[in-house]
């Protein structure tokens, strides 16, 4: 979600991307293309990594946007994308509890997700570092664009706002969930029809269809080992 509103921000024109299109063509992921391939780019070069922060490359010129969810949401999620990727991870009939177990470990694609947000907490403050949240983004998407744009250059806050926010509105609505359900292939290789679509629901507070009460705290206690009350109340004013 966040790869396509940051492309149609630097595009020009702010158009979505087109059907025949991939994000890995436009936003290619450092941990699968590698550093020359990036490299190559032309500027202004878009990459997505799940790197934690220690092991992400650094330059001070360099924008970064670091977007976290909820864990028990983030799991939910994260189950659905795994079960999906068929040539990816040998996962196909894997159920939820073994993968939340191994999420839990950090035993999942991408490792610990507790240990990599307890990184860029802690890095948020730098001048480049601009740290969302999914459920800010939901729950205000318009500041959220305008606040990405701001923290990309304010050529591109000015570019969204002129003429009656007209490109503004051209983002709202390219990267709309609806939107974004059209030509899926856009975002992921082709799924059978016995997997839910990639873009699935995409909403907040799903996590209750599917964790016991156990595992949400489990969760809780997680949490709590890793970050201090305040920084859990900073992230998650509301719990979701």
């Amino acid at each position: 979600w966040t790869q396509h509103i940051i492309y149609m921000i630097v595009n020009e024109n702010c158009d979505p991307l087109s059907p025949d299109q991939t994000t890995m063509e436009v936003f290619p992921h450092l941990e699968e293309v590698g550093k020359e391939y990036c490299e190559s780019l032309p500027n202004p070069r878009l990459i997505k990594t799940h790197l934690n922060y220690d092991l992400t490359p650094k330059n001070p010129k360099a924008k970064y946007i670091y977007i976290v969810r909820n864990p028990k949401d983030c799991v939910v999620s994260f189950f659905y994308h795994t079960v999906g990727f068929v040539n990816c991870y040998d996962y196909d009939d894997g159920d939820f509890e073994t993968f939340f177990d191994l999420f839990m470990k950090g035993e999942v694609d991408f490792g610990d997700y507790f240990e990599n947000l307890r990184g860029w907490l802690d890095h948020r403050s730098k001048s480049n570092i601009l740290f969302l949240t999914y459920e800010q983004m939901k729950e205000n998407t318009r500041e959220c664009i305008l606040k990405i744009a701001r923290h990309l250059g304010t050529l591109y806050e000015r570019k969204l706002l002129h003429n009656n926010e007209e490109m503004l509105r051209k983002v709202l609505n390219g990267s709309s969930f609806n939107e974004m359900r059209k030509d899926l292939l856009r975002w992921s290789s082709k799924r059978s029809n016995k997997h839910k679509p990639f873009i699935r629901r995409g909403i907040v507070g799903d996590w209750k269809n599917h964790l016991t009460i156990e595992q949400s705290n489990c969760i809780d206690e997680k949490l709590a080992k890793r970050f201090t009350a305040e920084e859990i109340e900073m992230i998650w004013p509301i719990n979701p």
